[in-house]
């Protein structure tokens, strides 16, 4: 994406955001969250990208697609700082989270902010879209939310679980992480006037990508560098995550690792070590690479047999995401 582009996309969010600004602590909070006030690291803005590069793709103007990528980013900011406080997350993108910061409470209504001011940007329509499209979007957003829920249920259900097959975990990300990249993709054909068939053949092909996405999410969890991350090594590892080298791992044979999940609680630096070790034994860092590429492979087939993307943009964007160094 030009980043002329991301820097409208910057100016729009951040305008949206101070837009509720008032005596209330909660705005504080979200522009906390945001840096908007220290210019503190911020994510990759990898959802309102997708969902501009699709309107393009599909004929579109990104000024189409601008309320719907900042309603996404919204909503996902909002999942994020819920995700803090249900992980017991203090450090995000190497800042302290806003539950940490501010509290328990104070972090769920500031999520709760966030949530209802990606609707708004919705229904706000600068680019005065026809009505259907508008909720048609709502729609998509909603239902993507309900699924983030659901899986985030699951993935909270896994915590105490002495078990986890990898049947059960796929259902996990395609809720988690897939729904919204999903409905992202959709969101940018439906701004862009694509057919219902065409955008939901888009949002297949994004979906793929959010499982890769996913599963190289857990290869940084296990083998990626603080630096990157913002977050502790073998952070995962050392909250008992239930993740995709794991979950591999313990089918295919890591007894080490599943007899220190057995235990129930987090693991200690050296227990963390000797679980990564045990993964890396059975293969479960290859097994997970492998699983991604299958993903980026059908999600190509995809777009071949729909004729999506046809200039590339749209897989040649989500394909960074997919493979960020471990």
């Amino acid at each position: 994406m030009p980043q002329p582009v991301l820097a409208t996309f910057e100016e729009r969010l951040e305008r949206w955001i101070s837009h509720f600004a008032g005596g209330s602590p909660v705005y504080e909070m979200v522009a906390y969250h945001f840096g908007l006030a220290d210019e503190g690291r911020h994510g990759k803005r990898l959802r309102p990208q997708l969902c501009l590069l699709v309107a393009q793709a599909e004929g579109a103007s990104v000024e189409a697609a601008f309320d719907a990528a900042v309603a996404v980013e919204l909503l996902h900011n909002f999942s994020l700082i819920h995700d803090d406080i249900e992980d017991g997350d203090h450090v995000r993108h190497g800042r302290t989270t806003v539950w940490s910061r501010y509290g328990v409470a104070h972090g769920i209504n500031a999520g709760d902010a966030l949530c209802s001011m990606a609707y708004l940007a919705l229904l706000e329509n600068t680019a005065q879209l026809p009505a259907e499209r508008v909720v048609a979007a709502l729609r998509l957003l909603h239902e993507a939310q309900l699924e983030m829920c659901a899986g985030q249920a699951l993935d909270m259900s896994f915590e105490t679980a002495r078990s986890v097959d990898l049947a059960a975990y796929l259902r996990m990300i395609e809720g988690k992480t897939a729904a919204l990249f999903r409905a992202t993709a959709q969101m940018g054909a439906v701004a862009a006037g694509a057919a219902e068939s065409r955008a939901h053949a888009y949002g297949e092909l994004a979906r793929l990508y959010g499982l890769a996405f996913q599963i190289q999410d857990d290869l940084l969890g296990i083998w990626g560098r603080s630096e990157e991350t913002g977050k502790p090594s073998l952070a995962d590892l050392r909250r008992r995550k239930w993740t995709y080298p794991v979950v591999w791992g313990i089918a295919s044979g890591a007894q080490e690792v599943a007899r220190l999940y057995r235990g129930g609680d987090g693991l200690d630096e050296e227990q963390a070590e000797a679980a990564r070790l045990a993964l890396e034994r059975a293969g479960a860092r290859e097994a997970a690479e492998a699983a991604l590429d299958r993903y980026l492979g059908e999600a190509e087939v995809i777009s071949r047999e729909r004729g999506l993307d046809v200039g590339g943009g749209v897989r040649g964007f989500l394909a960074q995401g997919g493979r960020r160094s471990a």
